[in-house]
């Protein structure tokens, strides 16, 4: 019986350590929900990342001390999350101006639109969010293709722009429609 308590103390601790961290994040400046699109996914997820500040400290000291390499890249961050998902024909109108929102309500919030493409084939958007050092505390990267395929990322953390072009294929992140 004592073991069956020390359990659930144990589960209820870490129920309660999680939903602090996953709080302490959606506070952060770099934090951006995708809530309204990712709620129009029709089936199964593509793909789906979800990587904590403690797993991303795990991989950087798993990659190694290289200079340029990963671990450098990943030892900022506090998060990745990527939803790569498809919407159905009837709401691929509707996902397109949830994006338009979701643009809005970026660059309102100080975020920095670095790429808007748009054509018939799709549209990308990409934002950084300056961070008060001087460099980027997030990134965001919003597409939806004509034939419904959505993908939403955002990074949380310190941003290197000229290392990002590593982190997506370290971590297959979706690549921008051209």
């Amino acid at each position: 019986m004592r073991t069956v308590k020390v359990i659930l103390l144990f589960l209820l601790f870490n129920t309660q350590y999680l939903s602090a961290q996953q709080s302490e994040i959606k506070r952060d400046p770099g934090y951006f929900e995708f809530t309204d699109l990712s709620s129009l996914k029709s089936g199964e997820s593509l793909s789906e990342v979800y990587l904590e500040e403690t797993l991303l400290k795990m991989v950087a000291g798993l990659a190694g001390k290289e200079e340029d390499g990963i671990s450098n890249i990943l030892s900022g961050l506090k998060l990745v999350r990527v939803q790569e998902f498809m919407i159905s024909e009837k709401d691929i109108d509707k996902a397109g101006k949830l994006i338009e929102t979701m643009d809005g309500d970026l660059l309102n919030k100080n975020w920095v639109r670095i790429l808007k493409s748009r054509n018939k084939e799709g549209s990308s958007n990409i934002y950084v969010k300056p961070a008060q050092d001087g460099g980027y505390g997030g990134l965001v990267i919003t597409t939806l293709s004509g034939k419904g395929r959505a993908a939403l990322v955002n990074i949380v953390g310190k941003i290197d722009l000229e290392s990002i072009g590593k982190l997506s294929k370290q971590f297959n992140l979706p690549q921008v429609v051209k």
